[in-house]
């Protein structure tokens, strides 16, 4: 948080300074300042999102209907980036409420479906949400001796292309995208506040 101020502090001035140039700038000269003023909005965004990877301790959980954060994440998508895919859900009714943060829980989800999105085709993009149980189904957690159980799983399967090979094992790090304007951020989140949750988020890539 301290080292996010220090930055924002002159990125501020510089935005400010660019602002003015750009007011007062030739037709020529206009793009270039509008440029820096972008790039400066584009690094303070970036600085907030790094933030949220900031371990502040515990936070408070509450049981949470998991296929209600679903229903909502997909609502968000088809009134914005998803508006041209098609949904299917495919969700198990025996399943109890998860020990969670709700909000937590559906950034979690919403990122993952608009990478979904992303790699659907422009025409006849599908998305499949499916939510099961596993009986009997064990992991091993890092920093955990014993295997711990995970019993309840949630799929976001889309029929885009796949992912590129040699990007398949390490997907979930900080500032690995294969979008031109992608920042890297949005998977290793989902990583991190899954991983709050004492969960596992695994990727499995077909073409």
């Amino acid at each position: 948080a301290v080292l996010a101020h220090e930055v924002r502090n002159p990125l501020s001035g510089i935005r400010g300074a660019a602002q003015l140039l750009e007011q007062n700038a030739s037709e020529d000269d206009r793009p270039l300042a509008e440029m820096i003023r972008q790039e400066a909005d584009r690094i303070s965004t970036l600085i907030g999102r790094m933030e949220i990877f900031t371990d502040y301790g515990p936070f408070e959980r509450k049981p949470v209907n998991i296929h209600k954060v679903l229903d909502r994440v997909q609502r968000l998508a088809e009134t914005g980036f998803g508006a041209n895919i098609r949904f299917r859900a495919d969700f198990d009714p025996s399943l109890p409420p998860v020990p969670g943060d709700h909000d937590q829980l559906v950034q979690i989800f919403l990122n993952l479906v608009k990478n979904a999105c992303d790699a659907c085709p422009e025409v006849g993009g599908e998305i499949n949400l499916r939510t099961s149980y596993q009986h009997g189904v064990r992991f091993a957690l890092s920093g955990r001796k014993d295997k711990v159980a995970l019993p309840l799983k949630v799929s976001i399967i889309d029929n885009g292309p796949g992912i590129p090979e040699d990007l398949t094992s390490n997907l979930f790090d900080p500032f690995v995208t294969s979008k031109p304007n992608g920042t890297g951020l949005g998977l290793a989140l989902v990583a991190k506040l899954v991983g709050d949750h004492g969960g596992v988020v695994e990727c499995e890539s077909r073409p």
